[in-house]
């Protein structure tokens, strides 16, 4: 009823205005006549002003009727006889319909704007009593960091007073942290562009200058643009609150991680939540590449659709427990015992669930095996062969022994009922300990049994598997019975499985050891061969690029001739080694004075000696006369032992050597007081590839082919070498022994002995080549100069040919009385080129001298050569001296 009243108000006060106008126009008509329509406009304007269009066109209706009839010609009747009564009339509904037009918007945005002004005023309400209330902090600041408004809720978040906010001393730029300044310009290029920027988490450094965490969020004002209005909230006790959650999680995956189960929780999703480390290391992947991931993602498709009946029970609130099989980081299937157990919200709904997987995998196969050990027992005893026994236990002797033991053992049945006779055919080592046993066991157990060992009569050990059972009273044990098992054969196989297991862990450990050697060889060779190559390399680059003084040049020169022996020498070894190990390497004796031999060896470490400032004494023995050998490789074995004492003898140390007879043999020690040998190590010093120290970072070069070379060296010669060390630090020795069969006595025979001559000294003996044509013949351009440059020093006259073709073309026009070949050429090798040449007649050259220089060096190569068609094979790089005397000698200017 209230709202239909209130719907015909408006109404209401439109009839009455008219009404009103009604009245007030016939009573003040005279005064009214020019404008009988006035008080009726103002009838309308209130009626629209009140009640809006509706009720101010309803007054437009009333009015216009009342004018008609009481006021226009003819009077009380509606029709209107004069054209100027129908216009005005017209006009005035036409006027009156646009007030009520213009009264009702003017009302409606009257009604509007009070409609604001209230929301607004409820709003600035609420904004006040949230700024009040404290419970965030809010701030109202402007862009060049001046805070004007702040509650109380963020002075005590930054420690700042309301003295402290109006004396402007509180400013939001100077509070931030230096690390947020980055992004609190962020902020503001944000609020400058789109008027408000997201929260973002920042720091405020307080007045105390320690720090708070809060969450900040900014937003411009619309009529000024430059000032903003942010709300602070402290993030302290969240930050709290996410550091304990953090240290309780890592106390948990501490937990986790010790206990020998995989664990892992599963939200509804099936995805992957949490997981320990055995989980993580099962499946080889880290924690980032598992969490989040859905189940199938990790396990795959088969594993997953084999346990998705298992996750749906747990997930619908069961617990669940199962065996499976689940995929390895090591490619294999494992045996698991799995256990899914739910979680519950407070509202009783599973959010997820843990799984608890346990490797049960070694128990499987412990399983299997004992299942298979249980078949291969039952084989066993289908088949094995047993001796039943009775014994009185009082007595000890045999009351029934079956007759098996006649096949097994071989003694008659009588035999076994003599006094003792069991413990006396026993193997004496494990008479004691089993005749004890059985005592001891007779008195506290029922049942035992026990392994032992039997002679038989025809002497063979025959293992026996002895099952017993004690038959006893008040008074104790009574009777012993039980069975005698025959397990010789299980027993050897055993043995043989045990042995053969040991063979091949020996043999895979040998084999490690070897390919580790072999690598760690390949590693020392690569750096042993790369070091002398950098300097000869660095310095023939600076010879050729630029102009050095003589003491350079001279210096440079020494370098690279110095490091050309030393790859010379590494290559030796190398070829050495692979000469042993194919039993090529063969010696050739003649006799030698030792004491010549060690001093030319001293003479050679000398300068390197007397570069670390090491003493080298020296005691020889009068009676040591003469051995026979191999002059050069008893020079390399001493050369060997001398080169090590020096490299591993620190910087004023010193370096005996001794050379003396003893009864039969003939013995050379060569002492230092070097860096030692570890005791451990000594057993492999003389093994091939074996260094103390093969590391990167070793304080000396080296392939570890020395010592083994010299081993072998000796025990040809029919001597032994060893070693003697204290220990590391305290120097080594060692021992080169040398048989009395080898030994010569005649000391004055010494036009006989291989004499050894300096090599420069051998220089100044050399014959002259002067007008020898000497045909060189090298594909390599370096190299035909070289040797060139060399024969030319001695006076020969040198052709050089690039090729086969060229040489053949060569030794037909300038008959040259020697050809010098290298092996490897392109097209035509060296062993086509004299095959060639020896086809030819003599008077053409088929019967020239010819000698193979040439990089192949090993022993094959020098056969391949000499079957050729060379008289001789010299391995590259060549000393010059040597070549001039291989030349001069073949050509006979000796």
């Amino acid at each position: 009823m209230k709202g239909t009243r209130s719907l015909l108000a408006p109404y209401t006060v439109a009839l009455l205005a008219v009404g009103s106008a009604l009245l007030l126009t016939l009573l003040l008509q005279p005064l009214l006549k020019p404008t009988i329509f006035l008080l009726f406009f103002a009838a309308v304007a209130v009626s629209a002003w009140d009640g809006g269009i509706e009720a101010g066109l309803l007054a437009t209706a009333l009015s216009t009727f009342a004018v008609s009839y009481f006021f226009l010609e003819p009077v009380f009747s509606l029709s209107v006889a004069s054209i100027d009564s129908i216009r005005r009339l017209g006009l005035f509904v036409l006027v009156t319909t646009f007030i009520s037009l213009l009264n009702s918007e003017l009302r409606t945005a009257k009604q509007h704007l009070q409609m604001s002004l209230q929301k607004l005023q409820v709003s600035e309400a609420k904004f006040r009593r949230l700024v009040e209330s404290n419970i965030i902090g809010v701030i109202v600041a402007n862009m060049d960091g001046a805070i004007a408004e702040a509650n109380d809720a963020f002075l005590e978040m930054v420690g700042y007073s309301q003295e402290d906010l109006l004396a402007g001393r509180v400013r939001w730029q100077d509070i931030v942290a230096p690390e947020y300044i980055e992004a609190n310009n962020s902020a503001i290029a944000e609020l400058k562009t789109q008027g408000v920027c997201q929260p973002f988490e920042n720091e405020y450094i307080r007045k105390d200058q320690s720090r708070v965490p809060i969450l900040l969020g900014s937003a411009s004002l619309e009529n000024n643009p430059n000032d903003i209005i942010s709300f602070v909230l402290d993030l302290s006790e969240r930050k709290r609150a996410e550091i304990a959650l953090h240290q309780q999680e890592e106390e948990l995956r501490l937990i986790t991680n010790a206990l020998p189960v995989q664990i892992s929780y599963v939200d509804m999703q099936q995805r992957y939540r949490f997981n320990n480390k055995g989980y993580e290391d099962c499946f080889g992947l880290p924690a980032s590449e598992i969490y989040g991931k859905h189940i199938r993602e990790i396990l795959g498709e088969s594993v997953y659709q084999s346990i998705l009946p298992y996750v749906e029970a747990v997930l619908s609130g069961e617990e669940v427990t199962y065996d499976t099989q689940l995929p390895h980081k090591d490619g294999t299937n494992h045996y698991v015992n799995v256990t899914y157990v739910p979680q519950f919200s407070q509202q009783g709904k599973v959010e997820g669930f843990v799984a608890l997987i346990t490797d049960i995998t070694l128990h499987k196969l412990a399983e299997a095996a004992l299942k298979q050990s249980e078949k291969r027992l039952k084989a066993l005893t289908e088949k094995v062969r047993m001796i039943p026994w009775e014994v009185n236990a009082n007595t000890g002797n045999f009351t029934y022994v079956g007759p098996q033991t006649v096949e097994i053992l071989g003694y008659p049945l009588s035999d076994w009922y003599i006094d003792n006779f069991w413990e006396k055919h026993m193997h004496p080592e494990d008479r004691e300990w089993a005749t004890k046993y059985c005592q001891e066991s007779s008195l506290i157990l029922n049942n035992y049994e026990f392994e032992y060992r039997m002679l038989a009569a025809d002497g063979r050990i025959v293992w026996l598997y002895d099952i017993v059972n004690v038959v006893r009273d008040e008074n104790g044990p009574q009777l012993l019975h039980g069975f005698m098992l025959d397990i010789t054969d299980r027993k050897q196989a055993e043995q043989e499985r045990e042995q053969l297991l040991e063979r091949e862990q020996a043999a895979r450990a040998d084999a490690e050891a070897a390919n580790r050697m072999k690598d760690e060889f390949l590693a020392t060779l690569s750096h042993e061969l790369r070091t002398p190559l950098n300097a000869i390399l660095g310095w023939t680059q600076l010879l050729r690029s630029r102009k050095f003084d003589e003491a350079t040049t001279a210096r440079a020169l020494e370098t690279i001739e110095r490091n050309t022996r030393s790859l010379t020498q590494l290559i030796e070894d190398v070829l050495d080694v692979s000469r042993i190990i194919r039993g090529t390497l063969h010696l050739k004796t003649h006799r030698v004075k030792l004491v010549t031999l060690v001093e030319a060896a001293i003479d050679t470490v000398r300068p390197a000696a007397e570069a670390k400032e090491i003493s080298i004494k020296c005691k020889f023995d009068s009676e040591v006369g003469v051995v026979v050998g191999d002059t050069n490789r008893l020079q390399q074995v001493v050369w060997n032992l001398l080169s090590n004492a020096v490299k591993f003898t620190s910087k004023g140390g010193r370096v005996d050597v001794q050379l003396q007879r003893i009864e039969s043999s003939v013995q050379i020690r060569v002492s230092d007081t070097g860096v030692g040998i570890a005791g451990e190590f000594l057993p492999h010093v003389f093994e091939r590839f074996c260094q103390a120290d093969s590391s990167i970072t070793r304080s000396h070069g080296g392939l570890g082919l020395g010592l083994a070379i010299v081993r072998h060296l000796v025990e040809l010669h029919g001597g032994t070498v060893s070693v003697e060390s204290p220990g590391i630090g305290q120097g080594a020795t060692f021992i080169v022994n040398l048989p009395m069969r080898a030994i010569y006595v005649e000391a004055n025979t010494v036009e006989q002995l291989s004499s050894l001559v300096d090599v420069q000294e051998a220089n100044n003996y050399l014959p002259r080549l002067d007008d020898l044509r000497v045909l060189i013949v090298d594909d390599e351009a370096d190299a035909r100069h070289l040797l060139t440059t060399i024969l030319g020093q001695y006076g020969a006259q040198v052709i050089a040919a690039a090729s086969a073709s060229d040489a053949l073309f060569a030794l037909e026009q300038y008959r040259p009385h020697i050809l010098v070949s290298d092996i490897g050429m392109p097209q035509e090798d060296g062993y086509a080129l004299i095959r060639q040449v020896r086809a030819l007649p003599t008077e053409r050259g088929g019967r020239i001298p010819a000698v193979a220089l040439t990089a192949y060096a090993r022993a094959e190569d020098r056969t391949q050569a000499l079957l050729a068609g060379f008289q001789l094979h010299v391995p590259k790089p060549v000393n010059p001296a040597e070549l001039a005397a291989v030349v001069a000698n073949l050509t006979g200017r000796t």
